[in-house]
């Protein structure tokens, strides 16, 4: 698989031979982790990296990692050595890692130069497409010894993109305003994944070609795009979301009724649940498309 391999080297002793394979994986920013066997001791820094390795089954391997760290409900159990953004690297080198998971958009650069100087193992992940999560899965497989649950966990995220992408990706392309904030305005630039998904249950992301992952708006820029449906993602306040855009009759999405909510937990987090977030979606933009 592309992005990482084994390297093993056959010492003949006498009658004797023994193999010692080690593992060498490429991150998303091109760096090289080399492992001399798979990483037992493993701190992440993300939820959503936590979450990945649950998902191979190596749960057992993790032994801190950040706050909101939320899933699954094992993962709560884990030691918090700080928050995405601010680290305890006391905490973080007493319980000896020989693999430090991190997010480059969400612990930075200042973090993992950090880390990378304290002569620590690091795995910088970068996702920013929907195909980036299975790759992760299999790096990561490689990287903790679990090659096989990371094919198998893969290929049924790789088989329900497709099946999604065929049912509805190749519909009437519905234009969506996809909103995670409301005070100030905040949505999803092209860049983020989840324009990705937007894309793939047959959406426009009326704000693709605005600048940066994370872009605020004015309300201006809302009612010029004249979205058919505004699809919210907030962890609070979606009634008042709702309420808001209510202001504006006129706007194509709130004359049809178009205003539907998806669960941000499912589709916000880099990890293989995001078709559970992707279906909810895919259902709303169909809803808006038939309506």
């Amino acid at each position: 698989m592309a992005g990482f391999r084994r390297l093993c080297l056959v010492l003949l002793l006498g009658v004797s031979a023994s193999a010692e394979c080690r593992i060498v994986v490429e991150d998303d920013i091109g760096e090289t982790i080399e492992l001399a066997h798979p990483a037992q001791r493993v701190i992440s820094l993300a939820p959503h990296l936590t979450e990945v390795v649950y998902s191979l089954g190596a749960g057992s391997q993790m032994i801190a990692t950040v706050a909101w760290s939320d899933f699954p409900e094992e993962a709560k159990s884990l030691p918090v050595i700080g928050s995405n953004n601010k680290i305890n690297y006391e905490a973080l080198l007493s319980y000896q890692p020989d693999l430090v998971l991190v997010w480059l958009s969400g612990n930075g650069e200042g973090i993992i130069s950090r880390l990378k100087a304290l002569g620590l193992n690091v795995y910088v992940n970068k996702p920013r497409h929907l195909e980036d999560i299975p790759r992760t899965l299999e790096k990561l497989g490689n990287l903790l010894g679990y090659q096989e649950a990371a094919t198998e966990v893969s290929e049924a995220f790789r088989q329900t993109m497709t099946e999604l992408d065929q049912k509805y990706g190749q519909q009437r392309p519905v234009e969506v305003y996809y909103q995670i904030w409301q005070s100030p305005l905040m949505t999803f630039g092209g860049s983020h994944l989840v324009s990705d998904v937007i894309t793939l249950c047959g959406g426009r992301n009326v704000f693709a070609d605005t600048a940066g992952l994370v872009p605020r708006l004015g309300v201006e820029s809302v009612l010029a795009a004249d979205p058919e449906a505004i699809i919210v993602g907030q962890y609070t306040e979606l009634d008042n979301a709702f309420q808001y855009w209510r202001q504006w009759p006129e706007l194509r999405a709130v004359k049809a009724g178009h205003l539907y909510s998806v669960d941000p937990y499912l589709l916000h987090r880099h990890t293989p649940r995001i078709v559970m977030g992707a279906r909810q979606l895919c259902e709303a933009i169909a809803q808006a498309r038939i309506e």
